[in-house]
């Protein structure tokens, strides 16, 4: 794939980082370029290459509009995956992934304790203290951006089974780890309007996706994770499996490649966006019209490439009536500079990139901004919170749900 690449530089022009920077490392055309000179054994790798590689927020616009077809995304991520090799991972990200991403019991203690620390008081305390502000690496801007997290995990609220009455479908619904932990409303919207389109609803024990460790090169957290949630999955009889996050279900199409066994590619092929599942499979009719103002969308770049990933959730959100109009926001699809960890370990820069969505709030005052990724909802919701703009970021499905 990279001899594909003609270095012509029209990757320039839909880079967030590049319009950002101005810097040529960190547009497709100058990782590419990298690439080349390490496979070549003319570069090693060293802390300048590892800043550089990670620095980008695999969004794929460059990928999406290159006249050669060149997925640089993939290719950065696969420089990452032989950094881990020759370099290992920082121990901060060794440290999550082994000790939390693999073991979900730990990562709800980790929850626990952070709902603890937010609403005992400790939280405000330490931000009157300012000791933050006189710690390295901007601390005080990045425990900032986290959201409050949930008392209770939203799988330890529902039953592991929802049935409905003459059920249509049965439905696996794998929730995530920002539903589960962070924005249980997203997880009970969804089964409020599965279950009045009576589709029976499993929730079985799983873990993370992956992307975190995916996103860092760390291919083999990645499998061992892939082979959880297959095997947990796998186990059901299910119609379907759907899911509220863009991010999860990017990782999930992606399982086949990471983990070959039979019968990964049959049970991947179940799985869906929430927002298809209604639309193309219920084909459902809102019901009742709600009073919401305006709405605006925006696009997670894991979901808009795939089928029905743009049209599916602006299809629901038509369906609104009331008092709720529904308008198309400039750039919608542009990332919002989240991407997975980015926005905390970059934070500046990530902030830099978001501000385009702030700028569009800024000239069309909108009641709710819809999106289909909690990640993206973290990012958008502290970025508004900042510039004191009173647009509420929610998930498409929370909208939806109000019109039942």
């Amino acid at each position: 794939m990279m001899n594909r690449c003609s270095r012509c530089g029209a990757c320039q022009a839909y880079c967030p980082l590049y319009q950002e920077t101005g810097l040529e490392p960190f547009v497709a055309r100058g990782k590419v370029e990298l690439l080349d000179l390490l496979q070549d054994s003319k570069l090693q790798w060293n802390d300048k290459l590892a800043e550089i590689f990670s620095t980008c927020l695999l969004c794929g616009n460059c990928g999406d509009n290159c006249p050669n077809k060149v997925k640089a995304d993939l290719l950065v991520r696969e420089g990452r995956r032989d950094l881990v090799v020759a370099r290992g991972l920082p121990i901060i990200k060794r440290t999550v992934f082994n000790h939390f991403l693999k073991k979900d019991g730990r990562l709800g203690m980790m929850a626990k304790l952070f709902y603890l620390y937010q609403h005992s008081g400790l939280q405000q305390v330490i931000r009157k203290s300012r000791v933050l502000e006189k710690l390295p690496g901007n601390l005080d801007l990045k425990e900032k951006i986290l959201p409050n997290l949930s008392s209770r995990e939203f799988r330890k609220m529902v039953p592991k089974v929802i049935k409905t009455e003459n059920s249509k479908l049965r439905v696996g619904y794998f929730t995530g780890c920002m539903t589960n932990y962070v924005y249980p409303q997203t997880g009970f919207s969804v089964l409020k309007v599965l279950k009045a389109n009576k589709v029976e609803v499993v929730i079985p024990e799983q873990g993370c996706c992956g992307i975190p460790a995916l996103a860092s090169g760390d291919y083999e957290t990645v499998r061992e994770l892939a082979r959880k949630n297959l095997a947990s999955f796998n186990s059901l009889s299910l119609d379907y499996i759907v899911t509220d996050c863009a991010s999860c279900l990017g990782t999930w199409l992606e399982y086949p490649e990471l983990w070959q066994e039979n019968g990964v590619n049959l049970l991947v092929e179940k799985i869906m966006d929430i927002s298809t599942f209604l639309v193309k499979i219920l084909q459902i009719e809102l019901p009742n019209p709600v009073d919401l103002g305006l709405i605006i969308y925006h696009d997670p770049c894991h979901l808009k490439r795939v089928p029905g990933g743009r049209e599916n959730p602006r299809a629901l959100l038509k369906q609104i009536t009331g008092n709720t109009r529904f308008v198309e926001m400039k750039d919608a699809d542009r990332c919002c500079g989240s991407a997975g960890s980015f926005h905390i370990t970059h934070y500046q820069l990530s902030q830099k990139v978001v501000q385009a969505k702030v700028k569009t709030l800024e000239s069309r005052q909108a009641q709710y901004l819809a999106t289909g990724c909690p990640a993206c909802m973290m990012q958008l919701s502290h970025a508004f919170s900042e510039a004191g703009l009173p647009t509420k970021v929610v998930h498409t499905m929370e909208l939806v749900a109000k019109a039942y």
